[in-house]
């Protein structure tokens, strides 16, 4: 009986103990720092060439990339938010890639945004 109050008031004491929630670790950031400047990260040409491809019906070995350049586009929607779109108004670093169907020679222009996380084919 003696160990009870002893027990009842070292509650309070464990529970202040209780380990606090770690914040989540930082995402990596592509390994861009490692490229030039003016060249185009290896996952942008993939998704653009995936997109178009699966746009147009067709495999992806039949789109090739033709060019490429940096752009800063005016908003976060790279420029191409429509009426009903909410898009962040600051300027966006990017590119834009010039994709073509080797089939028909038809080109498509996309935009992205620097990392290739955002991308939009052009109208």
């Amino acid at each position: 009986m003696r160990f009870i109050p002893l027990l009842l008031l070292s509650v309070p004491l464990l529970l202040s103990c209780t380990l606090q929630p770690q914040p989540p670790e930082p995402v990596p950031n592509p390994p861009m720092a490692d490229l030039p400047p003016d060249t185009l990260p290896n996952n942008i040409p993939t998704q653009i060439r995936t997109d178009l491809a699966n746009h147009l019906g067709v495999p992806t070995n039949q789109i090739t990339i033709q060019n490429s350049s940096r752009q800063t586009w005016s908003d976060g929607c790279l420029g191409l938010g429509g009426p009903a779109e909410s898009c962040l108004a600051a300027l966006t670093e990017g590119w834009q890639v010039e994709a073509i169907d080797t089939a028909t020679n038809e080109t498509y222009i996309y935009r992205t945004n620097l990392t290739g996380d955002h991308i939009r084919r052009e109208p």
